[in-house]
């Protein structure tokens, strides 16, 4: 994500191409889609025209293909604007990444680059502490890519040893803290100087006796984590 006088800018990545797209270009698009006009659209999204057609220029510069098709009318009008097929790609990935965004007042964020990638397997690993943490591949990333890995709360156990499973992504952690949140206990496990929130039942609570200071595990399946390029 990177920082713009119109808001936060998202990288969307399509095969080697990284474009920036905010909110404005974003609803931009989606009103030319809507109404079939960028003069419509602009007006729509609060946007001058002129700024309309730069924000235009600006991502077809960068993914170097068109993402408007402008067919002009004839003296009575009747000109029309659509996007291509790049231009509906664009909406989205920008959706995609939005939808990611909204979890995040209720979930955890691991920052890190990504140190190796299983291309076989499609699997990537970054490092929580010094720990290796595997995630599916999903998308173009690379090695040392700085990458927003996203989980939430619910999809992380509790145990009170590692235990055999198909699952890889186990840690020992030591509860810091612990609060009531709707209806469930939100632990916060420190794991190497990472904390981490979990959210369990007040019965596993009680069947596992957590308490404040006591050293536990904590696992997640690769398919729960959600990947962002920043």
């Amino acid at each position: 994500m990177d920082r713009s006088k119109d808001g936060p800018q998202y990288r969307l990545q399509f095969n080697d191409t990284i474009i920036l797209v905010n909110k404005k270009k974003f609803t931009l698009l989606k009103f030319i889609d809507k109404c079939g006009s960028i003069t419509s659209a602009s007006k729509k999204a609060g946007i001058p025209y002129r700024t309309a057609l730069k924000y235009i220029e600006e991502m077809e510069k960068e993914l170097d293909r068109s993402i408007v098709s402008t067919q002009r009318g004839g003296k009575g009008g009747g000109g029309e604007s659509k996007l291509t097929s790049n231009g509906k790609a664009i909406l989205k990935e920008y959706r995609k990444v939005e939808s990611i965004l909204k979890m995040h007042a209720d979930v955890n964020e691991i920052e890190g680059n990504i140190n190796d990638i299983d291309y076989e397997n499609k699997i990537a690993v970054i490092y929580l502490g010094s720990k290796r943490v595997l995630l599916p591949l999903r998308g173009n990333f690379k090695v040392g890519d700085r990458v927003l890995v996203l989980i939430s709360p619910e999809d992380i156990f509790v145990m009170l040893e590692p235990q055999e499973s198909s699952v890889r992504n186990i840690y020992p952690g030591k509860i810091i803290g612990m609060e009531l949140t709707d209806h469930l206990i939100r632990l916060n496990v420190d794991i190497e100087d990472v904390k981490l929130f979990v959210d369990i039942t007040e019965y596993a609570r009680e069947q596992l006796n957590l308490h404040l200071g006591k050293d536990i595990y904590i696992g997640f399946k690769a398919a729960a984590l959600a990947m962002v390029k920043i």
